[in-house]
């Protein structure tokens, strides 16, 4: 029997081996049609979540370079701040150093005093004692913070 006649026996499908295979192939065929569908499905629903998720990532890139922006223009005028602060420090620095210099100078022209002769001389920084942290002012000049003690030998 040639090829033909094998494939024209099977045209009975009820009975024959051929009507049988003609059954399943076109079973299988529906099933690959229906598989082939799903998976259609299923790539357009992960495309459309490809596509949503895309969306809400340019939100998010949108929402942080106007967070970046912000915080951009905040850091600028802190570095402006910080800038004007130092040089204010260094004024300020400038003005004390030359504040305590003309204190130093008018302490110096402090501690000089006319005697009656007209020779100018040092005032003493410390009373009789010698204490270092009891430095007299002009108004103290002549009297101790401590108590002279009576000698011991009398006459």
């Amino acid at each position: 029997m040639s090829s033909a006649e094998i494939r024209g026996a099977g045209m009975n499908e009820n009975n024959s081996p051929g009507g049988e295979i003609d059954e399943r192939k076109r079973k299988r065929m529906i099933s690959n049609r229906e598989s082939a569908r799903r998976s259609r499905m299923r790539k357009q629903q992960h495309l459309d979540d490809l596509i949503k998720r895309r969306s809400e990532l340019e939100k998010q890139r949108i929402e942080i370079k106007r967070r970046i922006d912000v915080y951009q223009k905040l850091w600028e005028a802190t570095v402006s701040e910080n800038n004007a602060l130092e040089a204010l420090k260094a004024e300020m620095i400038k003005e004390l150093e030359s504040s305590k210099s003309r204190v130093c100078d008018f302490r110096a022209m402090e501690r000089f005093e006319t005697n009656f002769s007209g020779n100018r001389m040092l005032k003493p920084l410390m009373d009789v004692t010698g204490s270092r942290d009891s430095v007299l002012q002009p108004w103290q000049i002549g009297r101790s913070s401590q108590p002279i003690a009576a000698t011991m030998f009398q006459f």
